[in-house]
């Protein structure tokens, strides 16, 4: 089901009567209920798929909890990691690797037994990614003593069934959910204006800026060959708003769903467009991400505490995960994995050079002259030049899949793709491109770009509906107005999926 779809809008006043009628005993089911229906929705597969999940890890939980031994507790632990890797390899990653063991096998003539197209059409269910992490997290923090074992299985059911979050996140951890979705909640007058506010803040984000901007990346990918420079660096930002506006705007419908009904979950985004450095970034982009892989995988790795060359590959190995996280392919992978290699030499300078230099007379001018924006755009250009190659593989299938006695590969559009990046002397695509959809069209998505990102500028790590809903009644019925008005007038509703749905 989609947030940005008339379903939705059926369906949460719908969940929020009953989950308020209900007594505090008979809540949890409201969640498990609707959970089910709304992943359901999607496909009746998929409600089978995160039973199984619930199961698995309810099980192994109680079990790690009950074990003394500590090789009994691993064993959980590995089952339970079993259960989630197996489903996500399975469903997300099988098809991937099949096509590179084909790859590698031909290179040596050694013929493969598995039938070419026998996974490529395979079902991936919506948000898997999300669900298992999920999950997964409650496991590794009963075994390291972090939560306790939930000995309630409709509680932890509707932990993993906790719809707003439960197909695109944010990740969220069983400590700071499970006890929450214990409590009695009441209807709360206060929590529903700030819920629905962050609600339309959200699909404002993803209708009139996210869905518009994509007829202009679309164009742009689809078009490698022609475009120029400026079309590329353009196009670039263009799509990493875009997908900006999309996934923090579902993070946003989602964390005001959820406090609309009592429950706090955490943030996902915190302006990254004002990040000082990459560094910053990674604290600051899918935060739920990057924290759980820092808890679970970087820490474990020895974080900063190993010596400077583990560091370096404890960085970008992780940058790696990330990127194979998002997606089956390799363009995915390397994308992240060049976001690894620029925070890796970020590390090194520190270490090995700002450390001598930094009391010099020249870095202390460095610093006075080179301001915290100029930071900021440093930083987005360094993503946006790897984010590039975040959009080749889902371009290379809609063109192959368009042209199909004329394939090309992923490779081809990258190297076109970054090639155009020094082609600034030649503009000419960049007229056409942009006033394809037409000049007005234009103008209007770059209005709204601008007036996000000076609204961010404004609140800083403020909260949008705290700042709105703490002016007068004169200044919020403004507010309210402008946005309702942007939302109907020059939103896309054509049930355009959210961009982070297909992980």
């Amino acid at each position: 089901m989609l947030f940005n779809s008339l379903h939705f809008l059926l369906f949460f006043p719908i969940f929020f009567f009953l989950y308020f009628f209900v007594s505090k005993k008979n809540q949890w089911k409201i969640f498990v209920a609707g959970g089910y229906y709304f992943y359901g929705n999607f496909s009746p597969f998929f409600a089978i798929i995160l039973f199984v999940i619930t199961c698995n890890d309810f099980i192994a939980g109680k079990m790690i909890e009950k074990s003394i031994e500590i090789a009994k507790k691993k064993k959980w632990l590995f089952l339970s990691m079993a259960g989630n890797l197996g489903i996500l390899f399975t469903f997300k990653y099988l098809d991937f690797a099949d096509n590179n063991i084909r790859e590698i096998l031909s290179i040596f003539h050694i013929p493969w037994f598995v039938p070419e197209p026998y996974f490529n059409h395979w079902i991936v269910p919506v948000g898997v990614s999300f669900l298992t992490f999920q999950s997964l997290s409650y496991t590794i923090d009963v075994y390291k003593g972090i939560t306790k074992a939930e000995q309630h299985f409709g509680y932890f059911s509707a932990f993993t069934a906790f719809w707003p979050v439960m197909v695109n996140g944010p990740i969220e951890r069983a400590k700071n959910l499970l006890p929450q979705i214990k409590e009695a909640h009441r209807f709360d007058y206060d929590r529903m204006r700030l819920g629905l506010f962050r609600m339309a803040w959200g699909l404002f984000k993803k209708v009139v800026i996210a869905d518009r901007l994509a007829f202009y990346v679309d164009d742009m990918y689809l078009h490698y060959n022609d475009i120029s420079g400026w079309t590329t660096i353009v196009g670039g930002f263009f799509f990493f708003m875009q997908v900006y506006c999309d996934f923090s705007g579902y993070s946003d419908i989602a964390i005001g769903a959820a406090k609309v009904i009592g429950i706090d979950v955490m943030e996902n985004f915190k302006r990254p467009l004002f990040a000082k450095n990459l560094a910053d970034i990674w604290t600051r982009w899918h935060i739920s991400l990057s924290t759980w892989l820092t808890d679970y995988v970087f820490f474990y790795l020895g974080a900063y505490k190993a010596s400077g060359r583990k560091v370096i590959f404890n960085v970008i190995f992780v940058l790696a995960i990330c990127g194979l996280w998002h997606g089956a392919n390799w363009p995915m992978v390397l994308a992240f994995t060049m976001v690894g290699v620029f925070m890796a030499i970020r590390y090194w300078w520190q270490s090995n050079v700002l450390r001598v230099i930094k009391p010099s007379n020249s870095y202390k001018l460095f610093e006075k002259y080179f301001p915290d924006w100029l930071h900021s755009v440093v930083t987005v250009g360094l993503f946006v030049f790897c984010f590039l190659l975040f959009r080749v593989h889902t371009a290379q299938a809609y063109i192959n899949h368009a042209h199909p006695t004329e394939p090309v590969a992923w490779i081809t559009i990258a190297k076109a793709i970054y090639a155009n990046l020094f082609k600034l002397h030649t503009a000419g695509y960049f007229h056409a491109w942009m006033i394809h959809q037409g000049i007005v069209q234009f103008v209007i998505v770059v209005f709204f770009m601008i007036g996000l990102i000076l609204t961010e500028a404004k609140i800083g790590d403020n909260k949008i509906e705290t700042v709105v809903l703490s002016n007068d009644t004169p200044q919020r019925w403004l507010v309210y107005l402008v946005l309702v008005i942007s939302i109907v007038w020059f939103g896309i509703f054509n049930n355009t999926s959210f961009v982070y749905f297909q992980y």
